[in-house]
C-alpha cells in the first residue's frame, strides 16, 4: 500500500504568493495569446504552461510517497498449568451412582484443551507459536507429547512466582493462558500494588467453591520452649466447609496420653473457631503433643486434622537445696550469693541444734521446726536441681539410707556440693557412706580438717579453662584474678582427686599443693569438692582490700550452672541445624565437643541419631572432626513431621556429654492444608494483568474467540513495514515536466510565435 504525504517545507503563505504569481502570469499570457492566436489555440497554450506552474507548486510542498509492506507474525503465547497436589481434587462436588467423585482439576484442564474435533491447543498452534509449562514449586517447560501424562503431584504452588517468571519476555509474547484452582502458598501468597505483570494473563479457574467439604485445624501457634511447672498455651484454629449441624472432638495429646478433649459444634457454612488450650508440664525435657479431630464423611483432605508439634521444657530456674551445719559466716556469704541470683530458688536449711541437745522447754514451745527428713528425701529431693552440703554431718540427724536417695539423685542427673568444714568430708563420715562413690575426691576416713595455713587457690592446667573457675574471658587476665583473691586459713585433706582438680591449696607465694577445688561427675550427674569452709573471705576480706566481691559471686553462680547443667556450661553443643528442613532435602549439623577441662576435644567419637515423628530411631553415624573440637554430619529428613536431633560424644571410652534440639520438617508451602479454589483470587490477577478470569466451566470456542480479540487489542499479531519515497526525484515526473514544456515549444513554433 502506498500513501501520499507532503513534508512542508516553505511557508504556505509563501506558496499561496507563488500560486498567486502563477496566476497573474498566466492571464497576462493568455491575453497575450490572444491578439495573435484563436481562442482553441490560446487555451491549449495557457493549459500546458498552467499544467506546468501546478506541478512546480506541487513539488513546492514536497509530496512524496509512504510503501507500506504488512506481514503477519506468529507472536508467542504461553500456556501454563498447575500441576500441584491440590489439582488432584475432584473438580466438581457431584458424586457418581458408585459414590465415586469425579474427574481431578487437572484432569478437566486436559480434558478442556486436548478433547474435542479441533482441540483448543491446535486452534492455539495455528495463530501463535505455542509455549506450554506446568508448575507447582518451580516453573518447568512441558512437550505436548507429555501433556496427557502431566499428574499432579507438585508439593506447593508458587504461582506469583510461576507467572513473574514465564512473563520476563512480556514484549515479545501475546500473553498468558493459565490454568489452576487458584492455590498459592509461595513467597507470594496474596496480591498487592507492587505485584505486576507485563503481559495480559486469561485465567482459567478449576474446581469449584460450592459442595467443598473439609475439616481442618490451622494456624497453630505454640512455643518452641517451656518451663517446667509453668503453664503453656496452644492457640489454633478450626476451619470447616460443608459441615454445617454437626458436633466433632477435639483431642488434646501428649505422646499417647489424652491432656483434654472438647467438642466443637459446628453452626454455620463457612465455620471458623479460634481456640486456647494449655498444659502444664511437670517434667524437663522434649515433650510430644498431637491435636487431632476424627475425619468426616465427604473430606476431601483428611491429613489437615491432625497437627503435631514438640515442646522443649526447660526449667525456669535452678531449684538448690543447702543443708548447712551452722550458721556460720560461709552459710551467710554463700545464701547471698545464691539470693542474689534472680534464676536460682533457694530452699535452706540451718541446723542450729542437734536432737540430742537438751533444752529446758517443751518441743511444742520452740520456734525451730524439726528437719523434715522424709519430706525431703522421699518426696521432694526429686523436685531440686542441686544440693549443697556446707559443713554439714548426716550422723546426727538421719540414718545413712537416706544418702542412698542422694546418690540416685546424682546418678539420675541431679547436681550435689560439698563445702568444707569440720562436720564435711572425712571428718563427717561420709567416707561409710554412698556418698564415697559419687564425690570428686578419694574419701578414706583418714583425711583430717586443718586449720592455721595461708592457703592460696592456684589454677590448675584444667582450671584455667573450665566455666566454674573461669572469672574474666581472657585467660591471662583470669591467671591474675586469682592471684589478688584472698588466702583461705582451712582445708579438708583428703586422699587424692577423682576427678578434675581446677584449684589447688598452696601456701601463700608458693605454687602446686593439695586440691581446694574439684569437680567430677557421676552417672548423669555432677559433683563438686570445695575442701574449705572459710571462702567467705574470698567475698568479704576482697571487699576490705579494696578488691571486687564479684568473683566470689560470680564462682557460686558459675558452679551452679555448671552442677545444674545449663547448656552453656555442657561439653556437648549442637551449635547449629542448618538447611531447608524441607523433606527429601539435605540438612547440616554442626557439634561442638570440649574435654572435662573445656578445651577443645579433639579425635572424639561423635554419635548422633535422629527421633523421628513416630518415634522412630535413625542413626547417623559418626560425625566427623571438620576442626578441632567441631564436628558435622548430614541428614535428609524422608517426610514431614518433628524431629529430635540427638548427640552423644566420647573420648577414650569416657563420656563427654550429650545435647538433644528439636526441628521440624516440612514443605515450606502447605499444599494440602486447605483446598479449596480460590476464583477470587485468580480474578484479581487477570484485572491487574488486563486480562479476563474464566470458568472453566465456560471455556470452550466462544471464549477462545473473546481471549484472541483481546490479544490483537494488546498486541496485535502484524508488522507494518513504511518506506517513504520522495516525488521530485522520480524520473517520470521529470520526463512528464519536459514532455509538457517540449510540446508547449512545438505548438508555439507550429503556430509562428517562436
Amino acid at each position: 500500500m502506498k500513501d501520499l504525504f507532503f513534508v512542508g517545507a516553505l511557508p504556505w503563505w509563501f506558496i499561496l504568493l507563488i500560486a498567486l504569481g502563477a496566476l497573474a502570469l498566466l492571464i497576462h499570457q493568455f491575453l497575450a495569446l490572444r491578439q495573435r492566436l484563436s481562442p482553441r489555440q490560446s487555451w491549449l497554450l495557457i493549459s500546458l504552461r498552467g499544467f506546468v506552474y501546478a506541478l512546480l507548486l506541487f513539488f513546492l510542498l514536497s509530496p512524496g510517497l509512504v510503501e507500506k509492506r504488512v506481514t503477519r507474525l506468529r507472536r508467542p503465547l504461553t500456556v501454563i498449568l498447575d500441576s500441584s497436589q491440590s489439582m488432584g481434587f475432584p473438580a466438581s462436588s457431584n458424586q457418581s451412582r458408585d459414590g465415586r467423585q469425579g474427574q481431578s482439576r487437572l484432569d478437566l484442564a486436559k480434558e478442556k484443551l486436548l478433547e474435542g474435533k479441533e482441540p483448543l491447543m491446535q486452534k492455539l498452534a495455528q495463530n501463535y507459536d505455542l509455549r506450554l509449562y506446568q508448575f507447582n514449586t518451580r516453573l518447568e517447560a512441558l512437550g505436548p507429547a507429555s501433556l496427557r501424562q502431566l499428574a499432579a503431584q507438585g508439593k506447593g504452588t508458587r504461582l506469583i512466582e510461576a507467572l513473574k517468571e514465564a512473563g520476563r519476555d512480556g514484549g515479545a509474547q501475546a500473553g498468558i493462558i493459565l490454568f489452576s484452582d487458584g492455590i498459592a502458598n509461595g513467597e507470594n501468597r496474596s496480591m498487592n500494588e507492587s505485584i505486576s505483570f507485563p503481559v495480559p494473563i486469561f485465567a482459567v479457574g478449576v474446581g469449584e467453591t460450592q459442595g467443598y467439604t473439609d475439616l481442618r485445624i490451622a494456624d497453630l501457634s505454640a512455643p518452641e520452649f517451656a518451663f517446667r511447672g509453668r503453664e503453656l498455651k496452644i492457640d489454633l484454629t478450626v476451619q470447616a466447609y460443608g459441615l454445617a449441624g454437626k458436633t466433632v472432638p477435639l483431642h488434646f495429646n501428649r505422646g499417647r496420653n489424652l491432656v483434654s478433649s472438647r467438642n466443637l459444634t459446628i453452626d454455620r457454612d463457612p465455620f471458623e473457631q479460634r481456640l486456647t488450650l494449655s498444659y502444664t508440664p511437670k517434667e524437663i525435657g522434649p515433650h510430644s503433643f498431637t491435636l487431632s479431630i476424627p475425619a468426616q464423611a465427604g473430606e476431601l483432605i483428611t491429613q489437615n486434622n491432625q497437627r503435631e508439634f514438640k515442646v522443649e521444657v526447660q526449667r525456669d530456674k535452678i531449684r538448690v537445696l543447702t543443708l548447712s551445719g551452722s550458721p556460720s559466716w560461709n552459710y551467710r556469704f554463700l545464701r547471698m550469693a545464691l539470693k542474689q541470683d534472680p534464676l536460682i530458688d533457694l530452699v535452706s536449711f540451718v541446723f542450729l541444734r542437734t536432737p540430742t541437745d537438751s533444752v529446758d522447754v517443751p518441743d511444742s514451745q520452740l520456734s525451730l521446726i524439726p528437719f523434715p527428713i522424709d519430706e525431703i528425701f522421699l518426696e521432694e529431693l526429686k523436685n531440686f536441681d542441686l544440693i549443697f552440703f556446707d559443713d554439714f554431718s548426716y550422723r546426727s540427724y538421719f540414718n545413712v539410707l537416706y544418702l542412698e536417695k542422694v546418690r540416685d539423685f546424682v546418678r539420675a542427673g541431679g547436681g550435689l556440693a560439698m563445702l568444707g568444714g569440720i562436720r564435711s568430708f572425712d571428718s563427717g563420715g561420709y567416707a561409710e557412706t554412698p556418698l564415697r562413690e559419687v564425690l570428686p575426691v578419694e574419701l578414706d576416713g583418714k583425711g583430717n580438717f586443718s586449720t592455721g595455713s595461708a592457703l592460696r587457690g592456684v589454677l590448675t592446667a584444667s582450671g584455667k579453662t573450665h566455666p566454674i573457675t573461669r572469672l574474666v574471658p581472657d585467660l591471662r587476665a583470669n591467671e591474675e584474678a586469682w592471684k589478688k583473691i584472698p588466702p583461705l586459713t582451712s582445708l579438708n585433706r583428703v586422699l587424692r582427686t577423682k576427678g578434675e582438680a581446677l584449684l589447688q591449696a598452696a601456701p601463700d607465694g608458693a605454687s602446686g599443693g593439695p586440691p581446694l577445688l574439684t569437680v567430677g561427675k557421676f552417672g548423669k550427674g555432677r559433683t563438686l569438692a570445695l575442701l574449705s569452709d572459710d571462702f567467705w573471705r574470698w567475698n568479704f576480706v576482697a571487699v576490705g582490700e579494696k578488691e571486687s566481691p564479684q568473683n566470689h559471686l560470680k564462682l557460686i553462680r558459675q558452679a551452679v550452672r555448671w552442677l545444674a547443667q545449663e547448656p552453656s556450661f555442657e561439653q556437648v553443643q549442637i551449635t547449629s541445624i542448618t538447611g531447608s528442613k524441607t523433606p527429601g532435602e539435605k540438612m547440616d549439623f554442626k557439634v561442638r565437643v570440649v574435654k572435662d577441662d573445656f578445651t577443645p576435644a579433639s579425635h572424639a567419637t561423635v554419635r548422633l541419631r535422629v527421633i523421628g515423628p513416630e518415634g522412630e530411631q535413625i542413626p547417623i553415624g559418626d560425625a566427623p572432626e571438620t576442626e578441632e573440637g567441631q564436628y558435622s554430619a548430614e541428614f535428609t529428613p524422608a517426610r514431614e513431621g518433628p524431629y529430635r536431633l540427638e548427640a552423644e560424644a566420647h573420648l577414650a571410652d569416657k563420656l563427654l556429654g550429650r545435647d538433644r534440639k528439636n526441628f521440624t520438617a516440612a514443605f515450606p508451602f502447605g499444599e494440602l492444608e486447605d483446598g479449596r479454589a480460590r476464583p477470587d483470587f485468580l480474578k484479581r490477577i487477570a484485572d491487574a494483568s488486563h486480562g479476563e478470569f474464566i470458568p472453566i466451566s465456560e471455556w470452550n470456542e466462544k471464549s477462545l474467540e473473546r481471549v484472541t480479540e483481546k490479544l490483537e487489542r494488546f498486541a496485535p499479531s502484524q508488522v507494518v513495514e513504511r518506506r517513504q519515497i520522495p516525488l521530485w526525484s522520480s524520473l517520470w515526473i521529470f520526463t512528464l515536466l519536459l514532455l509538457l514544456l517540449g510540446s508547449e515549444w512545438w505548438m508555439r513554433r507550429k503556430w509562428g510565435l517562436v
